[in-house]
Formats: C-alpha cells, sequence, structure tokens
C-alpha cells in the first residue's frame, strides 16, 4: 500500500516537473528565434538541449503514458 502510495506522488510530482520543463522549453525556443547574437543563441541551444534531455529522463521514469497527460 505504502509503495502504491508513493509510486502516485513521484508520478505526481514527475509530471509537474515535465509540465514545468515544456513550459521552460517554448519559453527558451522562443527566445532562441528572438535572438540576435550567436553566442546567446549558441547557449540557448546548448540548455534547450539540457532541457530535453531532463523532461525524458522524467518521461523515461514515469512511463510514456504520464507524459502525455503531462504535455
Amino acid at each position: 500500500m505504502i509503495d502504491a502510495i508513493n509510486s502516485k506522488k513521484i508520478t505526481a510530482s514527475s509530471v509537474a516537473h515535465i509540465a514545468l520543463l515544456n513550459e521552460f522549453i517554448r519559453l527558451t525556443e522562443d527566445t532562441i528565434v528572438e535572438q540576435d547574437d550567436a553566442f546567446v543563441r549558441d547557449s540557448l541551444v546548448d540548455l534547450l538541449s539540457s532541457l530535453r534531455s531532463e523532461r525524458a529522463d522524467y518521461a523515461e521514469m514515469i512511463g510514456t503514458t504520464a507524459l502525455n497527460r503531462a504535455a
């Protein structure tokens, strides 16, 4: 029973993290498009890669069904 409760809490927390990462990813993508400075743009592209990787890690941990709910 405790494992089921903890699993639900971990899933809920992960879904919240994924939703926040999705928002930050969208914001970063928008900022990249607007950026004229190549150095800043490259830095943001690196950040975007890290954010997507972190989102993928959460998705792998909780499964794709929960990821679809977070999108």
